[in-house]
């Protein structure tokens, strides 16, 4: 690795203002809404950790570590040559990165820096068998009193080789070194596009996790607690405009600051997304045509189960093994969420009955849908997907679906982001009966009914009746019939 490489990528190293021109940041500072993911606010650089940062392509990962990157150099006044980054598209073994972080080492010793090395690795699970560079130097000690960050799209490559690295478990001070960056949730979308709509609902929004919880928790007892209702009924009308749209742009920077610029979402930036998850399948060696043809039928069959078998026979895919390498292929990129059933006499997972998929972002599943079935017009085919009630009722069902992967997560964090054990769906053996979504949290049931419409019919709920009490998701009606809360969609997505 050549000296001017590494100055190529680290101008700040000798021009400390060279930051503020970083491509990535100046694209930031010129968007018409400017994202702050959550995340950054939970990083501590004082310990020799290795964090990891996953998720889906385009979604601001690169973004974000420049970010920090200029925080740490102009708000907290390190030495500029302590912070290296570098993007690892182009390296392919991990002899390569050990020693690329090696001449960082000495280029930064020949200026006289000492201190802590801030270093930060974009896309580490380009490199195969990455964690055996990194290791090298920390078991020799060249790494100490560095705290790495790296990056990477899958979502598991990256967290099963970091979990193979000395000394970086973390539990004393209870630090979750593998972060999950997903699009922006709904109360974040608001946060960032309505400064002032953000104001009004923050007495709801802006509560501490464990009063959002407890506010959860009460409405699986038949209790509605007036911070669900006071501040929301006055915005009903704003949040159901902001819904509506984040049902196209998803929670995605781009598409969401190009159709706030132009009302629209430009063809070429579907193309970005779909592009990135191809070039991630082929890494993986999985063909774009039965790639395509899973999508499909996984669109088509959003919300409703469906059987791996049923997959692979309608796409005269020869076995149904294939169709699963496909499937958790797309999982593993951020592009879909898999939901099965459960026992609920014993909380068990039913690996073998009919699953739920569902797309992990409204944007991604109209990215995916489009060029699965071959829309010249992919903006106008998702407006007018969404403009139909039973479009919508899926979209909004797919958004709480992955709502309730976050929340999951945000109740039991790991470094494997993962739902499959604690948010699942039931259906009534022998009969026609089913329940959406249950939570499953430390031997409780918490079921979840998506009904996105006015007229709810009391035979629809026959599932949820079954259980004995639950939350009915709904359009606009609002209220408590027993054990039963009838909320909507848009007020609950606030507490997520």
């Amino acid at each position: 690795m050549e000296e001017k490489e590494l100055l190529e990528q680290n101008p700040w190293f000798k021009d400390i203002s060279s930051i503020n021109n970083d491509p990535d940041l100046r694209k930031l500072e010129n968007k018409k809404i400017k994202w702050e993911p959550r995340i950054r606010k939970h990083f501590k650089f004082n310990k020799d950790y290795v964090y990891t940062i996953r998720g889906p392509r385009q979604v601001g990962k690169t973004t974000l570590v420049k970010s920090m990157i200029r925080s740490i150099i102009s708000d907290n006044g390190v030495n500029p040559l302590c912070v290296f980054y570098f993007s690892l598209d182009l390296l392919e073994k991990p002899e390569e990165l050990a020693d690329l972080i090696e001449r960082y080492y000495s280029l930064s010793a020949r200026f006289g820096v000492k201190g802590r090395r801030y270093v930060f690795l974009d896309e580490i699970s380009n490199i195969k068998g990455w964690e055996k560079g990194l290791k090298h130097l920390i078991d020799t000690g060249k790494a100490s009193n560095t705290v790495f960050i790296l990056t990477g799209s899958h979502s598991l490559d990256i967290k099963d080789a970091a979990e193979r690295l000395p000394g970086r478990k973390g539990e004393e001070e209870d630090i979750v070194l593998d972060k999950i960056m997903m699009p922006m949730k709904f109360s974040e979308y608001i946060e960032t596009l309505d400064k002032d709509l953000a104001k009004g609902l923050r007495p709801l929004i802006g509560l501490k996790k464990k009063k959002k919880r407890s506010i959860l928790n009460k409405l699986f007892e038949g209790e509605i607690d007036p911070l669900l209702i006071r501040e929301p009924s006055l915005y009903s009308e704003e949040l159901d405009n902001k819904l509506k749209n984040f049902m196209l742009t998803g929670g995605i920077p781009r598409p969401i600051n190009e159709f706030a610029e132009f009302g629209r979402i430009r063809k070429g930036t579907y193309s970005i997304y779909l592009n990135s998850l191809i070039g991630d399948l082929s890494r993986w060696g999985l063909s774009e045509r039965i790639a395509k043809q899973v999508i499909r039928s996984v669109t088509e069959k959003m919300t409703t189960k469906v059987s791996i078998n049923s997959i692979a026979k309608e796409n005269e895919i020869g076995s149904h093994n294939t169709v699963t390498r496909y499937l958790d292929g797309l999982e593993s990129a951020f592009t879909i969420n898999t939901f099965y059933q459960v026992d609920i006499t014993n909380g068990r997972i039913k690996n073998k009955k009919d699953k739920k998929i569902y797309f992990t972002d409204p944007f991604l599943f109209h990215a995916m849908r489009s060029w699965a079935t071959g829309f010249r017009d992919p903006f106008g085919e998702a407006m007018e997907f969404n403009a139909e009630n039973e479009g919508m009722s899926n979209m909004v069902e797919m958004a709480i679906s992955n709502h309730l992967i976050r929340l999951s997560y945000g109740m039991n964090p790991s470094g494997l982001f993962s739902h499959h054990e604690n948010v699942t769906f039931y259906r009534k053996k022998g009969k026609k009966w089913e329940v959406d979504f249950l939570i499953l949290d430390k031997g409780e049931i918490l079921p979840i009914e998506v009904k996105y419409t006015n007229q709810i019919r009391r035979d629809d709920l026959r599932g949820i009746f079954g259980l004995g009490r639950g939350l009915i998701l709904t359009k606009d009606v609002l209220k408590v019939d027993r054990k039963y809360v009838y909320l909507p969609v848009k007020y609950f997505l606030l507490l997520i």
